[in-house]
């Protein structure tokens, strides 16, 4: 098979890559994973602000659905249940569906993988009933299952107390957010002002120290300052934050370099989004753990970028697009969280400019 673009994960930034690009006449290949489109997406309730100007602030599912719609007359190829397995000696990309493996040559490849949840590990996390603050939104939205009686849940961000409440919606009892610095870590006012009109308790300063239960979670303890509390639970909710997700970077064998505020190991790029190796491109999370705005916004820049190598845009106007998006990615994350803002100026800057001839790890 051959193609202009082969997009790698079909998220919110792998959606409005292949918009720009397919839009623009360019032949588009799109590969995940998953059995659907739009990752992540599909299952959030939660509404949504900071987003493009071109979008006013919706629910999760309802920005999935505009995304997927968008694509419907245009000829996208798109293949679901699809992994990237390797790199052939020619180039070319493994594709298998589980069952087969077969090749896609493509011009440029744009690689959207978005993030994973990260695990806080403690003493017996293994045991069932505890999981991470996704898999319980999952099991919440998407699988309409109700996955405790009663929980706590470990981590206090923007997307905790989003799950939180909505575990409280579904009839679950939440007997604490535990956080371990001295203040919630959430950005949003509104969504902490949510939190306590809902009652629910949280302890600073906290952690879990170990959880015990026959088979399943019974009781969570937790370190408060000096004595331990016990809570009896069935059901701990872990937010350990989320880093980006690379192994198709090291199969490209692009370079990475370590920034905390992004995530930890981010694939190095320059103001285009173009990764160490000219014909990749990244965006999404991939890209650095950023908002739902910032994820669409740096897609729409890869996507820019790759017309614009393929002769589909003027060098002039791809780069007023992608100075006015970069524009919208600094006020969003300037107004939530200028260092993040600055980590990822950084982070262009190094690649763009590096200082030491070793500064390039892979």
């Amino acid at each position: 098979m051959e193609t202009d673009v082969l997009i790698i994960g079909a998220g919110p930034a792998g959606l409005m890559a292949a918009f720009e690009t397919v839009s623009r006449g360019l032949d588009v290949v799109m590969i995940d994973e998953s059995s659907y489109l739009g990752g992540q997406l599909v299952q959030q309730t939660q509404m949504l602000s900071l987003l493009p100007s071109q979008f006013s602030p919706m629910r999760g599912f309802e920005l999935a659905e505009i995304l997927i719609n968008q694509l419907n007359e245009y000829p996208v190829k798109i293949l679901l249940n699809h992994t990237f397995v390797g790199l052939y000696q020619d180039g070319s990309i493994g594709v298998s569906d589980g069952n087969n493996v077969f090749s896609i040559t493509a011009r440029k490849v744009i690689v959207t993988t978005g993030a994973a949840e990260r695990a806080v590990p403690f003493k017996k996390w293994t045991l069932p009933g505890v999981m991470t603050i996704g898999a319980a939104q999952t099991l919440i939205n998407r699988n309409f299952v109700v996955p405790g009686k009663k929980a706590v849940i470990c981590g206090s961000s923007d997307f905790a107390l989003d799950v939180a409440i909505q575990l409280k919606q579904v009839g679950v009892e939440i007997e604490g957010i535990i956080e371990k610095s001295n203040k919630l870590t959430a950005l949003n006012q509104d969504k902490i002002e949510r939190m306590t009109e809902e009652h629910i308790p949280y302890y600073l300063h906290s952690f879990i120290t170990e959880v015990k239960g026959n088979g399943q979670v019974e009781e969570v303890y937790v370190q408060l300052d000096q004595e331990i509390k016990t809570f009896h639970v069935d059901l701990v909710c872990i937010d350990g934050g989320r880093k980006p997700i690379t192994e198709v970077f090291y199969q490209l064998d692009c370079t990475f370099s370590y920034q905390e505020k992004l995530g930890g190991w981010v694939p190095q790029y320059n103001e285009r989004l173009q990764s160490s190796q000219n014909r990749v491109y990244l965006g999404g999370n991939a890209a650095g753990v950023s908002f739902h705005g910032v994820i669409l916004l740096t897609g729409m820049i890869a996507g820019i970028s790759v017309c614009e190598d393929l002769g589909a845009l003027e060098i002039d106007e791809a780069n007023s697009l992608r100075d006015s998006l970069f524009k919208e990615i600094k006020i969003i994350e300037s107004k939530q969280d200028p260092h993040l803002w600055i980590e990822r100026m950084r982070h262009i800057e190094n690649f763009l400019h590096p200082q030491l001839k070793d500064q390039f790890i892979s």
